[in-house]
């Protein structure tokens, strides 16, 4: 048995991690399969925003969030996480959950009714780590509810979220 430690890992062996670990979750808990959920804003064919995360049973992870900074101000992180989390309800989900940084777009989180639910504070030195969860109301019409409908000053900079 032999230990290899890799700072840069092939993606085909860290995906096999994920699918073991995701099978014996799946198998554990009886909630059925993960689904992958990303959302992206293209101009001229190149991504100047988007969200990624993933559902499983009825809770949704968000895991990324960004904005092209030239994009900023134009309220595309709020109305990123308003499709986001209008498609985790529609899947079925009643919360979600986004790990961040206070370095971050905080301010974005809290203003879209996220709940600061832990911290670790100095990790890494000189940041604190966030995570973030808010409450879901299931669809009534398709729409995503909470998106802005102004061009007003937007919440947070909308840029970076996560790992």
């Amino acid at each position: 048995m032999k230990f290899d430690v890799e700072d840069d890992p092939d993606p085909i062996d860290i995906g096999f991690l994920e699918t073991q670990i995701r099978r014996e979750a799946s198998d554990a808990m009886a909630l059925g399969d993960e689904a992958e959920l990303a959302i992206f804003v293209r101009e001229n064919g190149k991504i100047i925003a988007g969200v990624s995360g993933w559902t499983w049973g009825d809770g949704c992870e968000l895991q990324s969030l960004w904005v092209e900074p030239s994009h900023r101000g134009r309220w595309l992180g709020p109305r990123l996480l308003a499709a986001a989390e209008a498609e985790a309800a529609a899947r079925g989900c009643t919360q979600t959950v986004h790990f961040t940084y206070d370095f971050q777009a905080r301010r974005l989180y809290e203003w879209a009714g996220y709940e600061l639910v832990g911290r670790v504070e100095g990790f890494p030195a000189g940041a604190d780590v966030l995570w973030y969860r808010k409450r879901l109301k299931q669809p009534l019409d398709g729409g995503a509810e909470g998106a802005p409908t102004t061009e007003s000053q937007e919440p947070g900079n909308g840029g970076g979220s996560g790992r």
